[in-house]
């Protein structure tokens, strides 16, 4: 049209309206002296000011057109949902079957709800409107190889509409058939005694990496999502168990749960190394993995792993570690220097690992621009070391991905993956010693010196971004030094106390991490409520001059907790101040 907009989809060759969502846009003027003057934004049609609507596609958006293709968002959250109602319910629910109505409306966004009661009984569910695919449900394959999870096509060329519904399910807002709330996982008094989850895989559908190969009872696949986190799990599931087998669960043993800072994909891969290195030094040892013995820094890293927990202290005065005092932050003892320093090496050779095994060989075939994901790339390494004896480091695609090239004599598949394992350790070394690093390790070749606390650290960002709203440098804290921006704190990828970064990270600053618990909370339930703590990461104001705006952040960078009070005569009894919110009259 006139305006240069799409007025119609195509679908199945049939011209389909789109509708047009006009919005308006105002500023502030600011510095001309006068409060609130507001005028409205001069934003072209097509910079922003008109979103075209796809009635097809629940009335999701066009989010990108280039000239007569463009791509739409289906989303249930387009269309109505009733998540305050099920709010609403889930606080007057009086046990659990009214609780697991209430959850019939929580329509969008797949959440995690856990359950008690004063009768002793636990449960786990997860909610929203999960829509079947045409192909999945009719087909048992997704058409045209397009799986859910990649942009599929919106022509009704292939067959990957979502399903009308004939009549809505009890509860159901949406107009698409959906996975009945019977299908979704779910869990009420397990054998086990115990309810955990962090984000994993809830029912195993992605166990054998296929997400598309389970049935529904009734016909049709079984898909809910293509890959889930899996190390957190691991570790908690674990501890819970001992902890079970040693007689029971405290508010004591939570925390320390949810503090517990070791690394599982550390404890997998790890005894591959000090292997390789076994290797390089027996007697015979293939040429090319024997050189590596003669680096006296290989032999000093194989050691501090093998001796390694796998827990990631700070390993600095400076840094913050679970139950430290933060007022007076203490020294390091010889243990968590050792951790510490064992938790960089493995951390850059990680990195190493994955670049020099699968980037390497994607890369080599003319893939290098379209490599997996971090998590990705990460399980195809531990896929090929933990199943070597079967794969021989072949992935399922027929390549191999332990390559030296031009060696002489050729390597064995052992042999290549030692060396490649030996090189990547090598390498991470050299980049800790490298000038890049040298703001944290001053160019150190001496192993000691490569103190975890000086690569795993925060900055809690403000949304305005700048200082002294963020902290630091704001709050009462300060960046770790010159060049090492944020605050040194324990953990890693994939550590139960959330605190992940890159498994690819080969920066300086690509071993920081920008997001952790929102809120850690641990209660005991009884009859008479939870008895609980909580603690957020920052405080209760987000006004940057209250003595409230950061105040809870000690306790939340050392893992300790504050008392949780609910109801209101307890909050009048705790207060420290409070606004009164009243309309004004017409």
């Amino acid at each position: 049209n006139s305006l240069g907009l799409p007025t119609h989809t195509v679908f199945q060759g049939q011209l389909e309206p789109v509708k047009w969502l006009f919005q308006s846009y105002f500023v502030n003027n600011v510095g001309d002296g006068e409060a609130d003057n507001i005028t409205r934004a001069n934003v072209p049609y097509d910079g922003g000011t008109i979103t075209v609507i796809v009635p097809r596609r629940n009335n999701g958006p066009l989010v990108e057109i280039d000239g007569t293709f463009g791509l739409s968002v289906q989303y249930i959250g387009w269309g109505p949902t009733k998540e305050l109602a099920a709010f609403r319910k889930i606080n007057t629910a009086r046990n659990l079957e009214q609780f697991v109505e209430a959850l019939q409306d929580f329509d969008v966004g797949s959440q995690n709800f856990i359950y008690a009661d004063v009768e002793g009984n636990i449960g786990y569910f997860t909610s929203g409107e999960m829509p079947l695919r045409a192909d999945l449900q009719n087909d048992m394959a997704p058409d045209g190889g397009v799986p859910p999870y990649l942009i599929r096509d919106g022509s009704g060329t292939l067959n990957h509409e979502w399903l009308l519904a004939d009549g809505p399910l009890e509860g159901q807002t949406s107009p698409y058939q959906i996975l009945p709330y019977e299908e979704m996982p779910q869990a009420v008094n397990p054998e086990s005694g115990y309810l955990a989850n962090a984000n994993n895989d809830p029912v195993g559908t992605t166990l054998d990496n296929n997400p598309l190969n389970q049935v529904r009872p009734g016909g049709g696949l079984y898909y809910l999502n293509p890959g889930y986190s899996s190390d957190r799990m691991g570790r908690i599931d674990r501890e819970l168990q001992k902890l079970v087998a040693e007689g029971g669960v405290t508010l004591d043993d939570m925390a320390v749960l949810q503090s517990n800072n070791q690394l599982l994909d550390a404890e997998i891969l790890t005894p591959f190394i000090t292997a390789a290195f076994a290797n390089a030094t027996a007697e015979g040892a293939w040429p090319g993995i024997a050189q590596f013995a003669l680096d006296p820094r290989l032999p000093d890293a194989a050691t501090r792993l093998a001796g390694w927990d796998f827990s990631t202290p700070t390993g600095i005065p400076e840094g913050y570690d679970p139950f430290d005092d933060a007022a007076s932050l203490p020294d390091p003892d010889t243990a968590e220097i050792d951790a510490s320093v064992a938790a960089s090496i493995f951390a850059a050779w990680r990195g190493q690992m994955i670049r020099n095994s699968v980037d390497a060989t994607l890369s080599a075939i003319g893939l290098g621009d379209f490599l997996p994901g971090s998590q990705e790339a990460l399980r195809a390494v531990t896929y090929l070391l933990t199943d070597f004896e079967q794969n021989q480091g072949v992935g399922a695609s027929g390549i191999p991905f332990f390559n030296v090239p031009g060696e002489n004599p050729p390597p064995t598949p052992a042999d290549a993956r030692d060396f490649v394992i030996l090189a990547s350790l090598l390498g991470a070394l050299d980049l800790l010693a490298s000038d890049e690093f040298a703001p944290a390790f001053g160019g150190s070749s001496d192993l000691e010196d490569y103190r975890w606390g000086k690569l795993h650290r925060i900055v809690f960002d403000h949304p305005l971004g700048v200082d002294p709203f963020n902290v630091p440098n704001g709050g009462g804290l300060s960046d770790l030094g010159e060049g090492l921006p944020g605050v040194a704190r324990s953990g890693g990828r994939g550590a139960v106390d959330a605190s992940s970064h890159s498994a690819r990270a080969d920066g300086l600053n690509e071993f920081m991490f920008g997001s952790g618990p929102a809120r850690r909370f641990i209660a005991s339930m009884t009859p008479d409520g939870p008895d609980g703590e909580e603690v957020i990461p920052g405080g209760r104001s987000g006004v940057f001059l209250s003595p409230h705006y950061a105040d809870q952040l000690p306790l939340w960078l050392t893992n300790e907790y504050h008392a949780l009070t609910i109801g209101a005569d307890a909050a009048n009894q705790t207060e420290v101040g409070s606004f009164r919110f009243v309309p004004t009259q017409p």
